[in-house]
């Protein structure tokens, strides 16, 4: 059975649990706390060394990075249609994965911890919790902890990552003017790639993402929330609504 570690149904984590309904495929599910540190427990770094979640488990074989598992799930399952046949089609919609991972991805997390993160850990803060930050075995973890205890978010960053995120909405509104989804006529891991960032990039952000600003992408988001399988994934929730509770992610690319 496949078995799935995952955090709330947020970012990456509900990357794969949409997929996984999607699909219909049973699956284990076993939730990783990221606001205690269990990502960074012995059998989770003997997972993923990086200590990120999800991860995958299948007939023996673990997989990381949630836009390559939602690829894998989809060319393993071909019935559920989420993976273009058309080679260029399928070249189209990895692409469109790796720029909503370059610009979007990292740019959420950085809203996102600084609006909803930031203020939880100033009410819980305490030397024992820097102190278990600063244990922190993945080194390059610890400074994206850093700054939401301190709540120091420099205004560069913040207005680097309202640029980057700002960037993707203007490219999906363009997209979506002219169809429904993003990569081809049908609804594919493009879309489910993209769905949780633009999801949480609505609270964070409305300045940027609403019905007058971005009218194509929030009838685009519409859809997507409107499915039987996005609405199963969403209700993984155990401790938050989604959309209010982010950790700290990998480093912005440093190609933009």
């Amino acid at each position: 059975m496949i078995e799935l570690y995952h955090w709330e149904p947020v970012s990456h984590s509900l990357r794969v649990l949409i997929c996984l309904n999607e699909i219909g495929v049973e699956y284990k599910s076993t939730y990783v706390d990221l606001l205690e540190f269990d990502q960074f427990a012995d059998d989770i770094l003997t997972k993923n060394r990086t200590g990120q979640v999800p991860i995958l488990e299948n007939n023996g074989v673990t997989m990381c990075e949630s836009a390559l598992i939602t690829e894998y799930l989809a060319e393993a399952f071909p019935d559920a249609g989420l993976a273009s046949t058309d080679p260029l089609g399928w070249y189209n919609t990895q692409t469109w994965s790796k720029y909503v991972d370059y610009n979007l991805s990292s740019s959420l997390a950085t809203l996102g911890c600084q609006k909803y993160l930031a203020p939880l850990l100033k009410r819980r803060a305490s030397t024992a919790l820097r102190q278990r930050v600063d244990s922190i075995p993945v080194v390059q973890r610890r400074s994206g902890w850093r700054m939401a205890i301190s709540g120091d978010y420099p205004a560069e960053l913040l207005t680097n990552s309202e640029r980057k995120v700002g960037l993707v909405v203007g490219r999906m509104e363009g997209i979506l003017e002219k169809s429904e989804w993003l990569v081809g006529d049908d609804y594919s891991i493009a879309d489910i790639n993209t769905m949780p960032f633009i999801h949480g990039l609505r609270d964070v952000a409305p300045n940027i993402i609403n019905a007058e600003n971005a009218p194509n992408t929030e009838a685009w988001h519409e859809r997507i929330v409107a499915r039987p399988a996005v609405k199963k994934a969403l209700a993984k929730g155990i401790k938050f609504e989604p959309g209010t509770v982010y950790a700290p992610g990998p480093e912005h690319s440093r190609w933009g």
